[in-house]
């Protein structure tokens, strides 16, 4: 008889952090970490521009992940609460390594005015960490048999939710999908995304 293989379409979701270490359980797809971002903070943020919206693309150990954030702000010229947003994804960071069982990360900061993934999809990834820092936030759902989504969720701004990818090293192949929400009268998006990164650099 063939073996099938499990198909993972559980979600663990919490106001403690710890909820991401679940991302490992058995049939645990999605571990959603509920919080918000500080009322200041999300002020700030939706009141910079687009071209000062802060965007990076690098790959380190959590530890450093604060001053990159920073370097980022400094750049983008959005400095007034650089030291809080780089606080906040530092924090996130830390968690994510944990969560991902991954000493380096690849850490994104992503600007979007648009809907650049529309399609329902498992990201060719390990795991993958996704907080929406300004904007709607990203919509995920337990995966129908034609890959789109049964019913369909959205997470909280703020919210930190780690998905099982399609590289997923353990049992149980990832069963929940995600997508970028639809685009709300063209305001920027502003998405951290955080990858585990292999020893040789490559996610």
């Amino acid at each position: 008889m063939l073996d099938l293989p499990r198909i993972a379409t559980a979600m663990n979701a919490s106001p403690d952090p710890r909820v991401l270490l679940t991302l490992g359980a058995e049939g645990v797809s999605l571990a959603l970490w509920q919080r918000g971002l500080p009322d200041g903070l999300a002020a700030w943020l939706d009141g910079l521009p687009l071209e000062q919206l802060p965007r990076m693309r690098r790959t380190l150990p959590s530890a450093k992940v604060a001053d990159a954030v920073r370097a980022a702000c400094r750049e983008a010229g959005a400095t007034a609460c650089a030291d809080a947003l780089a606080e906040e994804v530092a924090t996130i960071a830390r968690q994510a390594t944990m969560a991902l069982a991954a000493p380096m990360l690849e850490v994104r900061l992503s600007v979007s005015a648009g809907q650049p993934c529309p399609k329902w999809h498992v990201d060719a990834v390990p795991g993958r960490v996704l907080c929406t820092l300004r904007g709607p936030g990203t919509e995920f759902g337990p995966m129908d048999a034609d890959g789109g989504a049964q019913s369909v969720h959205q997470m909280a701004r703020g919210s930190v939710g780690a998905f099982r990818g399609a590289l997923w090293p353990g049992a149980g192949l990832a069963g929940i999908v995600h997508r970028s929400p639809p685009a709300t009268d063209g305001a920027p998006r502003l998405l951290l995304v955080i990858d585990p990164v292999d020893d040789l650099g490559a996610c």
